[in-house]
């Protein structure tokens, strides 16, 4: 991975268009969620959520203040959005002739919400049709229905632009990426998180550590991107562990919620002139992860994020400043340390928090092998992976850097 470093003061902060409003606060459900509905001028809503949501009281909550205006919930196993679970959805959404859509969980289910409206405006009905779509990248020329987006762990598809979908039988990940896909409001109320099991909210947490630091370490020094990043990280780490300790710190929550959506700072990118699109191993590797071994993203991160820096640290002086930076700056490493030392620091904190978290850093603890990462590599590089900006990447590669959380 090679990193340019620049002067920070020359650089350009891009607004990109997603979502209009984020809302925020303990009960905001139940002071907004009504009036964004209305709105949104939503009078058939189809609530989205897990299976593992159905007898919840968080999903009651969302039913009751919807009312009438409440046409249909549909409830499935989204993990990793499957193609079939997609096409279902869109099914359910014709039959009600839903005109706002309402997802009500982690990152999967608010990708799928993002997939079923793609599907209502291309006309997408089939697995096949819709994988299609994604792989040729094909243009949207009709208008979606929105969504509102209640987010219950920390993974942050909410704000994005796209999302992703697998094809099990094939073992292959997609994604798809266009303005309209998305969302038009976010309600980050810390109730709502409060029957996520503790595993996904805290992996959830170090995914969106890991869209952070790996951001920030594989690019140029930029004012207001690290400027915004640090905040995002220096709230993560000190609160998500208050939230393991403490399930019922509705505050603590709260702050996790809002750090998540500062690690990636969207609608804010925050590109150097002239810079070459970073590429971010840790991210990259987790479509072949996901599709093939069946990992979770959260669980991914924890095992890829302390990997790829240490990968990366090793090939490239210019990630070592960056890494060491960030490690002063979060007061991991002292400010007179030099660069490995600070870099060394930063990676072995942040393996440090994740088996604080009670999360595993070895593939062994998931039962991933080297047989099964060897596939991954295959895979990768079939589809033209890459771990070096500019570069594609070879399988020596990607096993070298897996191995280092084997």
């Amino acid at each position: 991975m090679k990193v340019e470093l620049q002067d920070p003061l020359i650089g350009m902060v891009e607004f990109v268009p997603t979502i209009e409003r984020l809302l925020y606060g303990v009960s905001t459900v139940e002071v907004y969620l009504e009036s964004e509905v209305e709105r949104l001028n939503g009078r058939r809503v189809l609530v989205l959520a897990p299976r593992s949501l159905q007898s919840q009281p968080s999903l009651q909550r969302v039913s009751a203040i919807l009312g009438k205006r409440l046409a249909t919930t549909f409830s499935a196993a989204f993990e990793h959005v499957s193609l079939d679970a997609v096409i279902q959805a869109v099914a359910a959404a014709r039959r009600c002739n839903a005109d706002l859509i309402v997802a009500v969980g982690g990152g999967s289910v608010i990708d799928a919400a993002k997939a079923l409206r793609t599907c209502l405006g291309a006309g997408l009905e089939t697995p096949a049709r819709l994988r299609s779509f994604m792989e040729r990248r094909e243009p949207l020329t009709s208008r979606l229905i929105p969504q509102l987006s209640i987010p219950t762990t920390l993974s942050g598809s909410e704000y994005t632009r796209s999302f992703s979908a697998t094809d099990f039988q094939a073992g292959v990940k997609l994604s798809y990426t266009a303005s309209a896909v998305a969302g038009k409001v976010i309600i980050y109320d810390p109730m709502m998180t409060m029957s996520t099991p503790m595993t996904l909210w805290l992996s959830s947490g170090v995914m969106a550590i890991n869209h952070a630091v790996e951001v920030l370490c594989s690019s140029a020094p930029h004012l207001f991107g690290d400027a915004i990043k640090v905040r995002a990280l220096s709230t993560l780490l000190s609160y998500l562990p208050r939230t393991m300790q403490r399930a019922n710190d509705l505050q603590a929550r709260l702050h996790c919620q809002i750090a998540s959506w500062l690690a990636d700072h969207s609608p804010l990118r925050t590109p150097a002139f002239k810079s070459v699109a970073a590429a971010l191993p840790s991210h990259a590797l987790a479509y072949e992860l996901a599709a093939l071994c069946r990992l979770p993203y959260g669980l991914i991160a924890c095992l890829t994020l302390p990997a790829a820096l240490r990968w990366m640290a090793a090939r490239d002086a210019g990630a070592v400043t960056r890494q060491a930076w960030l490690a002063r700056a979060l007061t991991i490493a002292s400010p007179d340390s030099p660069d490995t030392t600070a870099s060394k620091e930063l990676i072995e904190g942040l393996e440090g928090l994740i088996s604080q978290l009670g999360l595993p850093c070895r593939f062994s603890a998931v039962n991933v092998s080297r047989e099964h990462l060897q596939t991954v590599a295959s895979r990768f590089v079939a589809r033209a992976g890459s771990l070096i900006a500019g570069e594609r990447a070879t399988e020596d590669q990607v096993l070298s850097l897996l191995e280092n959380a084997l």
